[in-house]
């Protein structure tokens, strides 16, 4: 089922990609460093095509470009058992595939500029971003000229052919609720629809003005719902006297571009995923409330009805607050939520520990062995196909990737090393794939 309709009008092109680089979390202790690598002439070009049409002139429709085929970057994992659940993540040279657990590692050749930012699953194929450098030209008379601006594609690998593609220009991604198709975003304001092999299916949305698709740091999802997509005020809430509400709440609000309706729902911290059964009319959206002291809120769109849920650590006090962080998703079956709270160790950085939430009660059970370092307040989980496998960890603290595996069952994690000489480039982020078949 597509997600979305058509637009009320045509999008207004801003022409940069460098437009979410305010600082809105102010507390963090330190700020975690996404590389940038200059893109080859072909991608080059690639981005080029999408934003010509554009051009930064107001009311020019942005075109979409054609999926750009490479010949075939690495040779399927032959190690892999048909059936097996196999991860793909970002670590120190680019994008990798393999079972941490059992050893198996592969790096996938010209993935090297790949940002962990963001990584999703359709099947056998992973989808990543690629992030550019912003290029200059200087001389001692001139001064500096920028020539390109910074921004990224997507790129897609197959891991049963080993096929390698760029799909074209976006800064986020999600799949449609029924995860059969792509929702990119070109910027923080624009949306299209793909096809898993990067056929364009839509013309391109416009959020509504005031609002954005919450891009501004790019490890945050694009999150779509039943007839609708999740944004985010493009602008702190204010409060009664007039006084911008404390930093990193921001007014959430649900979508409709059938209609052209948006219905606010509070203020929040972070939005963490949705969950749309099969066939259903509508989703539940876990997001974390800025108005009631950082706890989880899990609301069903079909009553808008709210579960505050409260963090089992929530005596805790840290950098970070004492309850719920970003990072986590709901299982393939919608009953487990896979979520970070905040935790605490003394003379050590700020920490976050993997909890499940049961969405119909919610009922919290905290997870064994998965307290981890952050550097930003979340860390990331991925559930395997099968719901039987839950992987997870921090985005990075110092030169190590921190993560854990977690099996269907067992309250205890298996602590995983998917990088112990990360550079600061790399970030960690993973996704699971199920190996050997697609």
């Amino acid at each position: 089922m597509t997600v979305l309709a058509s637009p009320p009008k045509e999008p207004t092109v801003d022409g940069t990609q460098d437009l979410f680089e305010e600082a809105r979390h102010r507390r963090r202790r330190r700020r975690l460093v996404v590389g940038v690598v200059l893109v080859t002439l072909l991608l080059g070009g690639v981005i080029a095509g999408l934003m010509a049409a554009g051009g930064g002139g107001r009311n020019a429709q942005i075109t979409a470009t054609r999926p750009h085929p490479t010949p075939a970057a690495v040779a399927p994992s032959k190690a892999a058992t048909p059936g097996a659940t196999e991860l793909a993540w970002i670590a120190s040279g680019g994008l990798h595939l393999g079972s941490p657990s059992q050893g198996t590692n592969h790096l996938v050749p010209q993935t090297s500029a790949a940002t962990a930012t963001r990584l999703l699953r359709i099947g056998s194929r992973v989808y990543f971003l690629v992030r550019h450098a912003i290029a200059w030209r200087c001389n001692p008379e001139a001064g500096c000229v920028r020539l390109q601006t910074a921004g990224s594609h997507v790129a897609v690998f197959d891991t049963r052919t080993g096929r390698l593609r760029s799909l074209g220009t976006g800064i986020n991604l999600t799949t449609t609720t029924d995860g059969r198709d792509l929702l990119v975003a070109l910027n923080q304001s624009h949306l299209v629809e793909l096809s898993p092999t990067g056929v364009r299916l839509s013309r391109v949305w416009t959020i509504p003005s005031g609002y954005s698709l919450d891009t501004y740091a790019p490890q945050h999802p694009v999150v779509a719902v039943a007839d609708g997509i999740v944004i985010q005020s493009t602008r702190p809430t204010r409060l009664p006297s007039g006084e911008a509400a404390p930093d990193s709440a921001y007014t959430l609000a649900f979508w409709d571009p059938t209609r052209g309706s948006v219905r606010i729902l509070g203020r929040d911290l972070f939005v963490i995923g949705s969950y749309t059964a099969p066939r259903a009319k509508h989703s539940l959206v876990a997001w974390v409330d800025g108005a009631h002291s950082g706890r989880l809120a899990l609301t069903d769109t079909a009553t808008f009805k709210t579960r505050l849920v409260t963090s089992p650590l929530s005596s805790t006090d840290t950098e970070f607050g004492n309850n719920f962080l970003g990072g986590g998703g709901f299982s393939p079956d919608g009953r487990q939520l896979a979520a970070f709270v905040t935790a605490f160790r003394p003379h050590d950085w700020p920490n976050a520990q993997l909890v499940l939430v049961n969405p119909t009660n919610g009922s919290v059970r905290l997870v064994g062995n998965t307290v981890v370092q952050i550097g930003e307040p979340q860390g990331w989980a991925t559930w395997s196909p099968s719901g039987r496998e839950l992987f997870g960890g921090s985005y990075r603290e110092g030169s190590v990737i921190q993560a854990f595996e977690l099996k269907a069952g067992q309250n205890t994690a298996t602590l995983l090393s998917l990088d112990r000489n990360a550079n600061d480039d790399v970030t960690g982020s993973a996704v699971a794939v199920q190996g050997g078949n697609g």
